[in-house]
Parts: structure tokens; C-alpha cells; sequence
């Protein structure tokens, strides 16, 4: 078997894989009650404290709407980067988008593929047994 050919085989395996985990663990082992869990109590990501200098219309507006003005900022910031991330945005006008999306995908299959063989290593480890 050529290298390439047991390359594609073993992403489809681990497609297959998750797949299958998702349907026998997620879809049918959670409660119908935790839909949308993730959308309505996410869970906080990590804060680090930073000084920033913002225009003071822009903070002035940001205040306005009430507490919780700094996390409506890092929301916007998000949506931006996520935006630029998709390739629904773009930084400038010649931004090409794809390499951004290509490692991001690479970043995905790698820390997928790091989960498959920790799984892997556990079901051997259990026959063996």
C-alpha cells in the first residue's frame, strides 16, 4: 500500500470513527434537555488582563449599553476574527483567506487524529487485558 493511499485511509477511518462516536455517545447518550447547553451557558474561555487605548467615542458607546462592556467588546473582536478565519470577511482587499482556513483544518486533524490514537491505545489496552 503506497503512503498516500494509507494516509486517506486512515482519515477516512477516523472520519468513520467520529462518526460513529457522535451518534452512539452524543446523539443518543445526552439528554434531549442539554440542546443548545453550549449556546445558552457557554462556558467562559480564560481572560488575560491587557491595557488597551480605545477611541472615547467607542468606549463611550460600548459603556452605554450597560455592564459587561469589555466582554461585548471581545465579542465583536471575535466575530471579526472568526469572520476573517471563514473567509466571510476579509482583512484587505487581496487577503487570501485559504491559508488561514487550511491551517485552522490541519490544527483540527491533528488534534482529532491525537484523539483517535489515545482511543486506539485504550481499546488495545483492553483487549490485552
Amino acid at each position: 500500500m503506497k503512503k498516500q493511499d494509507a494516509a486517506t485511509e486512515v482519515v477516512q477511518q477516523l472520519e468513520r470513527l467520529q462518526t460513529a462516536m457522535t451518534k452512539d455517545w452524543l446523539s443518543d447518550g445526552l439528554p434531549t434537555d442539554w440542546n443548545g447547553l453550549d449556546y445558552w451557558s457557554p462556558v467562559e474561555k480564560p481572560k488575560t488582563r491587557v491595557t488597551l487605548r480605545l477611541d472615547t467615542d467607542m468606549l463611550r458607546w460600548f459603556r452605554a449599553m450597560g455592564p459587561g462592556y469589555q466582554s461585548r467588546i471581545n465579542l465583536v473582536l471575535r466575530i471579526y476574527y472568526l469572520g476573517l478565519l471563514g473567509g466571510e470577511i476579509k482583512a484587505y482587499p487581496a487577503d487570501d483567506t485559504l491559508p488561514r482556513i487550511r491551517r485552522a483544518a490541519i490544527h483540527q486533524l491533528d488534534a482529532v487524529t491525537e484523539e483517535a490514537a489515545g482511543l486506539i491505545q485504550g481499546l488495545k489496552d483492553c483487549l490485552s487485558d
